[in-house]
């Protein structure tokens, strides 16, 4: 990284000089040491720029990472939770030998559909004892 901080350094101090003429010799010594200390300040603020951006996106590479691992873990927790009561309801079908009871709703239209065969037939009875 230093070869390529002080190649820069010579680029930008070459291209502000070639600007610059008209100058003795003692104005021009002390201009290019000039040129060179701001080329070398310039350089390294710019190296330590781009060192952040650097650390900055792998700061939000890790980020998302973890968020995608996280939803990942969520996900994987819905299954296997959704796996347990599926094998919970098959082990209480098996003890009441009824058919395997996915959802609670089911059961309340059972609950109904029996409750309403009642209803008839508690009408049919009472039809038959008034005729």
């Amino acid at each position: 990284m230093k070869s390529n901080n002080k190649t820069l350094t010579n680029e930008i101090s070459a291209l502000i000089l070639g600007k610059l003429h008209g100058l003795n010799a003692k104005s021009a010594k002390k201009l290019v040491k000039a040129v060179d200390e701001t080329a070398k300040e310039i350089v390294k603020k710019y190296a330590k720029l781009q060192k952040e951006e650097t650390e900055e996106k792998e700061k939000e590479a890790k980020k998302e990472a973890k968020k995608a691992k996280e939803k990942a873990e969520k996900v994987e927790k819905e299954k296997a939770k959704a796996a347990a009561k599926a094998e919970l309801a098959a082990k209480i079908a098996i003890v009441t030998e009824d058919e395997v009871v996915v959802e609670k709703k089911e059961k309340s239209s059972k609950k109904k559909a029996v409750e309403a065969s009642e209803e008839v037939t508690s009408t049919e009875a009472s039809e038959e004892a008034g005729a």
